[in-house]
């Protein structure tokens, strides 16, 4: 049972952690849902919450909505772009804005990838590993 237990803290220490800012609780369900196995999820519902805590915690991932309670993703996108210690920051957009301009808004302020709710897990979740790939951050099968 020992041997066990040192296997599942290595693997958790080894989980990549992901900030997700967004403040409906049914979205951070469904975000748990896809990706709480699989990394540490930390939430936040605003955007100073999310700087604060990126400036003393970096995330190896973050993942924000555009309609934020305080704040909103986009100023928040180019806000962690502009600072050192999250200027390369893997930063996906996850909200219910779809039109043509909202994403190339995205894109121009520091996204890395825009994904349109209603989410769909699995989705969801081969989005987020190849972000990973794609940032060289990949540990977990």
């Amino acid at each position: 049972m020992v041997a066990e237990q040192v296997f599942q803290d290595t693997r958790q220490a080894q989980r990549l952690t992901v900030l997700v800012v967004e403040g409906n609780q049914a979205a951070r369900e469904k975000v748990r849902a896809a990706l709480g196995d699989y990394y540490t999820l930390n939430f936040v519902a605003g955007a100073q919450e999310a700087l604060a805590l990126a400036r003393t915690h970096t995330p190896d991932l973050l993942v924000t909505e555009l309609d934020l309670c305080e704040g909103d993703g986009l100023t928040l996108c180019a806000q962690l772009r502009d600072m050192p210690e999250t200027e390369r920051l893997p930063i996906m957009v996850l909200t219910s804005r779809s039109t043509p301009q909202d994403k190339v808004a995205g894109f121009l302020a520091g996204a890395d990838d825009y994904v349109v709710k209603p989410l769909d897990i699995r989705l969801f979740y081969a989005r987020i590993r190849l972000l990973c790939r794609i940032k060289g951050l990949e540990r977990h099968p």
